[in-house]
């Protein structure tokens, strides 16, 4: 190794060190995050400075708003906006936004419920039987290296996994989605979520635009926040329960995104940040969602969820995330890398692109790429992710 080499390898690892001791010091870390928000104030109050700083800088000035700008600085950075401020107000009508077969049909009555409480569900995919005789193969695909990113991974999986988007491309799922969202749909993100028995409880978390992945700017950029533009659906691999973890939701929580305290000694964990969402959560509007296998539940992000421990001593509980979007929402802007800030992970997006599970692409702004049509698998070490 010559000795620039060398020298860039040893300021790497400096950096990496300030910025661990950083995040483990709370004094250090809420004096930067301060001195880095009025950083921010002041180039998004002058135009022209947004023109002399890197594209980063300016992506940050764009995504973060005065109000969140303003919890950040004044609480000298312990209160910050856990994503982009929204609202979400309840549609004209509760008529279905998509014309479907008979038996997939959502009533009114279940449309008014998702507006008021932020989720739909226990809802059927198939039966209990077909699950369990279908998950082995979906997770021997997923055992595998992911040909999207190159290493196993829990993320992505309906892009080269067949048995994972055979399953999840059914009317059951789909016709429903159309109904919430709009006729023309694509899918964006998947993810494992593996519960351990023994697993810990992951704390109340809510999400617009994913701005807390890379923490600076949106990863989603729709035309207006304060229309429903993304849903997610968490599909039961195994019978889930309180005992083993289920999902719980805050029913009524999605109407604006609560601000966080962090590094709050009374805080939760979520993946490896800790933090106290500041929210009104009372045992009376927690809603726990048991499923049996082969059922899923339809939610906004924006509705408060989380999930307690896996209390069980023989008994995982596996679910996987889709996340859904109107086709004029962007994703990931322009940028061919990804970092994951709460999980300190970085993914390449070279080989991404969003799917259309419905319809067609009537927007044009986002890369798309192909579902996966057949493969096979063998045996790796297990995708692991933070349990949601």
């Amino acid at each position: 190794m010559g000795i620039a080499a060398r020298r860039a390898t040893i300021m790497q690892r400096q950096r990496s060190n300030v910025r661990d001791w950083v995040r483990n010091n709370n004094t250090a870390r809420r004096v930067a995050t301060t001195l880095l928000m009025l950083g921010i104030a002041l180039i998004k109050a002058v135009p022209p400075l947004r023109r002399m700083v890197p594209t980063q800088v300016r992506l940050f000035a764009q995504s973060w708003d005065w109000e969140m700008l303003r919890s950040a600085i004044t609480s000298f950075g312990s209160r910050i906006y856990i994503d982009q401020p929204c609202v979400m107000p309840d549609p004209p009508t509760w008529q279905p936004l998509a014309e479907v077969d008979e038996q997939w049909r959502l009533s009114e009555d279940q449309i008014r419920s998702f507006y008021e409480n932020g989720f739909l569900g226990p809802l059927t995919l198939c039966s209990r039987e077909e699950m369990i005789s279908l998950r082995e193969q979906v997770w021997a695909e997923i055992e595998q290296p992911s040909k999207t990113y190159g290493f196993v991974t829990g993320r992505d999986r309906h892009l080269d996994c067949p048995a994972v988007w055979d399953l999840i491309k059914r009317p059951e799922w789909t016709e429903r989605l159309a109904q919430l969202l709009g006729p023309n749909l694509q899918l964006w993100r998947s993810q494992l979520f593996l519960k351990e028995p023994g697993a810990p409880e992951v704390t109340w978390h809510q999400a617009s635009t994913y701005l807390s992945e890379e923490g600076y700017k949106a990863t989603l950029w729709p035309t207006d926040r304060n229309e429903l533009f993304q849903l997610t659906t968490w599909i039961a691999f195994d019978d889930v329960d309180y005992d083993n973890g289920n999902m719980q939701f805050v029913k009524g929580s999605h109407r604006r995104i609560n601000t966080a305290h962090i590094g709050a000694k009374d805080g939760g964990g979520f993946a490896r940040t800790r933090f106290k969402l500041e929210a009104d959560i009372t045992d009376d509007k927690v809603v726990n969602m048991p499923m049996q296998a082969g059922q899923f539940v339809i939610f906004s992000e924006r509705c408060i969820h989380g999930s307690p421990p896996n209390a069980s001593t023989d008994r995982r509980r596996w679910g996987m995330a889709f996340r859904t979007i109107k086709p004029s929402v962007k994703v990931y802007d322009t940028e061919l890398r990804h970092h994951v800030m709460y999980l300190r992970e970085e993914y390449s997006l070279e080989n991404w692109g969003a799917v259309v599970l419905r319809g067609e692409d009537d927007a044009g702004v986002n890369r798309l790429t192909q579902p996966p049509s057949a493969g096979a698998a063998s045996s790796a070490e297990p995708p692991l992710q933070a349990a949601v």
